[in-house]
């Protein structure tokens, strides 16, 4: 049976692919590459010079919905993508989907080499609810991994990245494992290039699985969903820009973010203390408690620094920082410092990229 990489595929309230899954799915690529040339588990489980595959994994109510989804899954890395479908998949359970996982195991008797999640909400519950239904092990937000002796050893951060565990698993049963947004070479949202072409994704199978719940699991929804809401402006998972405030910008100075962030095409971030104070909702929180984010550009103004902030935010490719302090830890972690009132230089910045464009 071939070798295959399972990928969780997650939706927008569109139906079409979330935009961090593509980063997801450049992720799986990359650690694909890795698993040709080692032996994974250190069980015998070798995977040396052998093709492995990406499946994409979609769950919801009706295939045909996810169409769309599939389609782009597969032009950005996806070989094959199977859609578990079922009434009960409407919306997201963890206890639904990871019966519905399970389910899929066992009737297609597939033992993929691992099952990679990313780091949304739904995916931080529906990881660990696979893992202990499926009794194997799992590793939460890692972030690289290196060839051992014994078998792959994955890397994870701990306690804000002041400290360093290499994991290696040990049992037979599939790895889950859910991935850091950036490591692995991804390029969070905007900066992942399709594989693919259209006409050559059509051609690719999605099949089809009838989820069948169990008695344990067919049972009144605990969730009612009373309204759907979009979100405004760019998702910050996936922005290549992101201008974020702090608890020094005030609601004033988050006027002058978001005009900027617009300017640039990018999202609007906040910090824990921004966010409490109402300046900005949580879905543009940046932090341990919020999004971890990796974007080309990430200019932050009245953030001090927090370690749980710089957790949220330290694989972006350029840091641009602007506080009034000069010994603020934000700029330790920055490529370029700017030591000033952000109501200050917010304008004389928006205004210069608006005169250099005409």
């Amino acid at each position: 049976m071939k070798k295959e990489i399972w990928v969780y595929l997650e939706t927008s309230t569109d139906d079409r692919l979330y935009a961090g899954t593509k980063d997801l799915l450049a992720q799986a690529g990359a650690i694909a590459q890795l698993l040709r040339g080692a032996v994974l588990n250190g069980k015998g489980g070798s995977a040396a010079g052998e093709d492995i595959g990406l499946r994409g994994i979609l769950t919801g109510a009706e295939a045909g919905r996810l169409e769309d989804a599939a389609l782009e899954a597969v032009l950005y890395g996806a070989r094959e993508v199977t859609v578990i479908e079922g009434k009960e998949l409407e919306t997201f359970s963890p206890e639904c989907c990871s019966d519905a996982f399970a389910q899929l195991l066992k009737k297609t008797r597939r033992k993929p080499e691992l099952i990679l999640f990313g780091r949304s909400p739904d995916a931080m519950d529906l990881a660990p609810a696979l893992a202990a239904r499926l009794d194997a092990g799992m590793l939460s937000d890692c972030v690289g991994a290196v060839p051992g002796p014994e078998g792959i050893l994955w890397e994870r951060h701990a306690f804000g990245g002041s400290a360093v565990s290499f994991v290696r698993f040990r049992e037979e049963k599939t790895p889950i494992i859910s991935v850091r947004p950036g490591s692995f070479g991804g390029k969070a949202g905007a900066g992942v290039t399709c594989l693919r072409t259209p006409a050559e994704a059509a051609a690719v199978p999605v099949t089809r699985f009838g989820y069948q719940p169990g008695r344990v699991i067919a049972r009144p929804s605990l969730i009612r969903v009373l309204e759907s809401a979009r979100e405004q402006g760019t998702d910050i998972g996936s922005a290549d820009v992101i201008v974020a405030g702090g608890n020094g910008a005030g609601p004033e100075g988050f006027a002058l973010i978001r005009e900027l962030a617009g300017l640039l095409h990018g999202a609007v971030g906040a910090s824990r203390i921004a966010v409490d104070k109402g300046w900005a909702p949580h879905s543009q929180l940046i932090g341990q408690s919020g999004k971890t984010v990796a974007p080309r550009l990430y200019i932050n103004c009245g953030i001090s620094g927090s370690v749980q902030h710089i957790v949220g935010m330290r694989d972006a490719a350029c840091v641009v920082s602007v506080n009034t302090d000069p010994r603020a830890l934000i700029f330790n972690v920055s490529d370029y410092g700017i030591v000033g009132d952000l109501h200050r230089v917010l304008p004389e910045l928006i205004r210069e990229i608006r005169s250099s464009r005409g």
